[in-house]
Parts: C-alpha cells; sequence; structure tokens
C-alpha cells in the first residue's frame, strides 16, 4: 500500500486552503490558536512542542449560553441542535494524547446537543510526536495513549527529502471518509516507500525513547498509593491550574444570569473545578468534600479509575500539563509507586 506524502513547502498552502471554507486552529505558543484570515506562511505554526492548553475550548467552552428566557414564561431556548453555533472547523497539530482526551470527551458529552455539534463540525488532523525528548513529563506511553485512532489525517514528520527532492515532510494516514476526500486534493503526493508496516514501527522505536519509563501500563487493578495522594493534598494550593490545563476535565457549573430587569436572562454553562471547595456546595450550604485531601484523591480516582470503570478508558491521557503548569511541580503519576519503578524492599 503506497503511503501518501506532504511536502513541508506544502503545508501552508494546504492549511490556506482549509480555512478558506472552515476555522483553522494551529498549535501556536502556548495554545491552539485560529488562524484568522492570515496566511499559514505568516502564522507560527509550533509542532516541536505540545501547546500549554488543549483544543478543549473548542467543543466545551469556558462559558457557554445554553438558552435565553424573557421573564413572561416564555424561552429563547436552542431545542434544536441545528441552531447551535458550530461553524466548519479544522483542528491541525494536535497530538496522540489530545485525540484520546476528544476521544473520552465524545464519550462523556455524547448525548450533549452543544458539544456533539461543534464536534461532528471538526476535522481532526493529527501529529504524531517524533521528538520525545522534548516532552519530559508525558507519560503517554504509561497510559496507552500514544497512538490515536480517532483522526481524519494523521502526519509522521520524516526528516530529509522527499522523491521530487523537497525538503522532507510527512507521511500521511488518514482515518475517516473526509480524510481520504482531503488525500485527493493536489497537496498530496504518492510516497515512495512502500513498506506498510515502516510508520507503526517508527511509532514503536519513538515510544520506547521516552525519558520516563516504566514497567507496563496503567490497568484497573493498578494500585494508587493513598499515602501519596496524602503527599500531594499537602503541597497542593487548590489553585485549580491542573484541571483548566487538563484535556478531559470537565466539571462545570450552570448558572441564570438576571438583565437588569430581573425578569429576562440567560442561562449559561461555565467551567468549574472539582479542587474548588464551592464544587461541592449543595443545598442548605452543606459540602460533602470540605477537606482538600478529599478534593485530590477524588481527582486521582477520577482520572485513573472511575473513567476506566464508566467509560471503558482512563480520563487521563499523559499529556503531562498538570505538572507543567503546577506551581509545586507536584506529579500525579506518583501515586503509581514511584512512576512505575520498582517498589523500594
Amino acid at each position: 500500500m503506497m503511503r501518501m506524502f506532504l511536502k513541508k513547502t506544502d503545508l501552508a498552502g494546504l492549511l490556506e486552503h482549509l480555512s478558506r471554507t472552515r476555522q483553522v486552529y494551529v498549535p501556536s505558543g502556548p495554545r491552539f490558536e485560529l488562524l484568522s484570515g492570515k496566511p499559514a506562511k505568516q502564522t507560527k505554526i509550533d509542532l516541536n512542542r505540545k501547546t500549554f492548553f488543549s483544543a478543549k475550548k473548542l467543543f466545551l467552552p469556558a462559558r457557554e449560553v445554553l438558552f435565553e428566557f424573557d421573564g413572561k414564561g416564555k424561552t429563547t431556548a436552542m431545542p434544536k441542535p441545528a441552531r447551535i453555533q458550530a461553524p466548519k472547523t479544522v483542528l491541525f497539530g494536535a497530538r496522540p494524547c489530545d485525540l484520546n482526551a476528544i476521544k473520552y470527551m465524545d464519550m462523556v458529552f455524547n448525548d450533549d446537543p452543544y458539544y456533539m455539534k461543534k464536534r461532528q463540525a471538526t476535522l481532526l488532523i493529527g501529529v504524531q510526536c517524533t521528538s520525545p525528548q522534548l516532552f519530559d513529563n508525558c507519560y503517554c506511553h504509561y497510559t496507552g495513549t500514544f497512538f490515536a485512532d480517532n483522526y481524519d489525517l494523521l502526519l509522521l514528520h520524516v526528516a530529509g527529502k522527499d522523491s521530487k527532492g523537497g525538503k522532507g515532510g510527512f507521511l500521511v494516514k488518514a482515518g475517516s471518509a473526509e480524510g481520504k476526500r482531503l488525500l485527493a486534493t493536489r497537496f498530496f503526493s504518492k510516497s515512495g516507500k512502500s513498506n506498510e508496516n515502516q510508520m507503526d514501527e517508527k511509532l514503536e522505536m519513538l515510544r520506547k525513547q521516552f525519558k520516563k519509563l516504566t514497567k507496563g501500563k496503567i490497568r484497573a487493578e493498578t494500585k494508587i498509593n493513598e499515602q501519596a495522594i496524602e503527599a500531594m493534598a499537602q503541597d497542593c494550593y487548590s489553585c485549580t491550574a491542573c484541571t483548566s490545563v487538563c484535556p478531559t476535565c470537565h466539571s462545570f457549573l450552570i448558572e441564570d444570569e438576571l438583565d437588569i430587569d430581573r425578569k429576562s436572562g440567560k442561562r449559561v454553562r461555565k467551567w468549574d473545578s472539582c479542587q474548588l471547595k464551592r464544587y461541592t456546595r449543595i443545598s442548605g450550604n452543606v459540602v460533602f468534600r470540605p477537606e482538600r485531601l478529599q478534593r485530590v484523591r477524588q481527582r486521582i480516582y477520577c482520572k485513573f479509575r472511575y473513567s476506566l470503570e464508566d467509560q471503558g478508558m482512563m480520563s487521563c491521557t499523559g499529556c503531562g500539563r498538570c505538572i507543567d503548569v503546577c506551581n509545586k511541580k507536584i506529579d500525579i503519576f506518583d501515586v503509581f509507586d514511584g512512576n512505575g519503578k520498582e517498589p523500594a524492599k
């Protein structure tokens, strides 16, 4: 089977082509940025490192109006998904950890029209990691998320020159009918390498190069160290930086915002965090997780145990963003006997 190839010099043209009919988001600095109509060659696209922030906001905005009300017993709600604002979008440069995070969120919000309408309007073009030495806090080899299968196109960078003398580029693999149609455009050509297993062999080799190697993947029976959780709780500030950058944290609150007439207004969904004391406040001013230790434990078990039981997939995809942004450099994987190392005897 012949692999398709995208030259580096054709990447800007491809993104400009896509931006004519879709909003295109690319990794640029700390987050995924909208091209905003600028030529792709003038936009700083950074494929050498992961973004601090994930692309979660494209499908689950930090603030989203669910419906409006007018105080006359009627609403101007949006009961039909067709009325939800969901422009055609391309998410370019998402790494396997983010692709797997989207896969998890698709299961959680599969019956939420606000999320799903935006998700269905989005084309996913993933980029496989090829420089693991740049990602000190990545654990995708431990969470089993170094590979992804939910993409329209997957790009794998290869050095050297292509068959026409160009300066390298990307081997490209389609994962959907939409992806196959895109491969038929003028930006892609057939690769001169016909070994079907070459891409998989290179991915396996890359996975073994990660600095933080472990002794196997996390499984349902993997023991969680309670003493490590207690140590984390002592260091934690409850600043919520970890949950803000996590690609799968989806705690939210819903508030009714009244207009000045105190009759009309809107119902809004906003991001929240399970690490805040207020998150578990219910009627009667009862807080059922008042202690930080309880909240930290909830996050650990949610990431590695509850999600696995409920969705058949862990909600931690090993991206390491929570470690990157933590003021105390708390490593969530310390709960597994020293990051998978043999426990001290």
